[in-house]
């Protein structure tokens, strides 16, 4: 199954941290430390097996990739990067291959992509490419890492190596996702919406990926009844979803709902970018827990530039703009962010940032992208038009 092909960005889970030399003591016995997978989600119960198998079978490929496959899957969609590390040390021995096997360098490339190393998984990819270039996984998470990048040139060849696929709905879908973001969102709605038919007979996974796109199209084009819809289909297939909670969160405030927005996150903060939402929804309606939750989001960031973790620019840009009201500090933050993502919303909060800080021409290579990519979407022109050379 095709799991690479998804544009929101992971933010990880990051708990605040005590001092290096000094062990946290709880004050009491009833303060909850950490939050474990429930057993009743059928993906955890499913990792007792896979790592049994591995084990009886260190020698296994297939039984190796199918456990890091499970783990990967598994942080990609609740935030948890705790099992993005699970899935790299599963395949950490045949990594020291020489070559290491194409699966292996798959899952490693997806593992790379999810912590925001775009350059380092776009070179693997290519690696993978040279070896096996009809591999339609490895094109279809180029065309992924190269739109993130803002390289539409890239995404769309390799978007085009998948319409050999006896399957329409993989390159549809990716042709269609490229399309929407660079002045063809209007065709990309009914390519997607022809596809639509199709996608519901696919698992619920691929579903509701298809419905992500889908919502994302008709937000760009100002269909907010349109994109609702969507993005409550997505929902139901997966709830939880970590990408699509993200994005719907990020709609209804944009909406002027966040009690709506509220009610959709709360019930998922061990993620930062769910814990993210919270904070903006909680602000915006006043809450009296807003000033402790905007604490405690400050700490998750902290400990990511503890851990040397830089790739999450984009999120930190906008808190620091919207809650801490330091445009001169999110410009740079923002600016730093784009050297190694510029999408939509990469692209929004660079603009946001440099109109805040009363430096538009800052936003510039954001205007030079969008007059390259002639890419729609209400929110980005009103603010591209703001900052546009007078």
């Amino acid at each position: 199954m095709y799991r690479s092909f998804v544009f929101a960005a992971l933010f990880v889970l990051a708990p605040g941290l005590a001092g290096a030399d000094t062990p946290y003591i709880p004050a009491h016995a009833s303060l909850v430390l950490q939050r474990v997978p429930s057993i009743g989600d059928p993906r955890v119960r499913a990792f007792s097996a896979l790592r049994t198998n591995q084990r009886r079978h260190p020698d296994d490929l297939t039984a190796a990739v199918d456990l890091s496959e499970a783990y990967l899957d598994y942080g990609r969609d609740t935030g948890d990067a705790r099992y993005l590390g699970r899935a790299a040390a599963v395949i950490a021995p045949w990594m020291r291959s020489r070559p290491p096997p194409i699966p292996v360098l798959l899952v490693h490339a997806t593992i790379l992509q999810s912590k925001h190393h775009f350059s380092a998984a776009r070179a693997q990819l290519l690696q993978i490419l040279a070896r096996q270039p009809h591999n339609g996984q490895a094109w279809l998470t180029l065309a992924t890492v190269a739109q993130v990048q803002g390289d539409t040139v890239v995404a769309r060849r390799a978007c085009a190596h998948l319409l050999g696929s006896s399957d329409p709905l993989i390159p549809g879908a990716c042709l269609s996702s490229l399309n929407a973001v660079t002045g063809r969102a209007r065709d990309a709605y009914r390519t997607l919406k022809f596809l639509e038919p199709q996608a519901a007979a696919e698992p619920v996974a691929v579903q509701s990926w298809f419905q992500g796109i889908l919502a994302d199209t008709a937000n760009y084009l100002g269909d907010d009844a349109a994109a609702d819809r969507h993005f409550r289909a997505g929902l139901q297939l997966t709830p939880g979803d970590n990408f699509l909670l993200a994005d719907y969160g990020d709609f209804l405030l944009d909406q002027g709902r966040p009690a709506a927005a509220l009610a959709l996150v709360k019930d998922y903060s061990p993620s930062d970018t769910s814990f993210l939402r919270q904070v903006y929804a909680e602000v915006a309606l006043g809450l009296p827990q807003a000033e402790a939750d905007i604490g405690n989001m400050r700490r998750r960031f902290a400990a990511l530039e503890l851990r040397g973790t830089r790739a999450y620019r984009r999120e930190e840009a906008g808190f620091v703009l919207h809650i801490e009201h330091d445009p001169q500090r999110a410009l740079r933050l923002a600016q730093e962010n784009w050297t190694v993502q510029r999408g939509p919303k990469d692209m929004r909060v660079l603009l946001e940032a440099a109109l805040a800080a009363g430096d538009p021409r800052a936003a510039q290579p954001a205007l030079d992208q969008l007059a390259r990519t002639r890419f729609e979407w209400p929110v980005i022109g009103r603010l591209a038009a703001a900052a546009a050379p007078r």
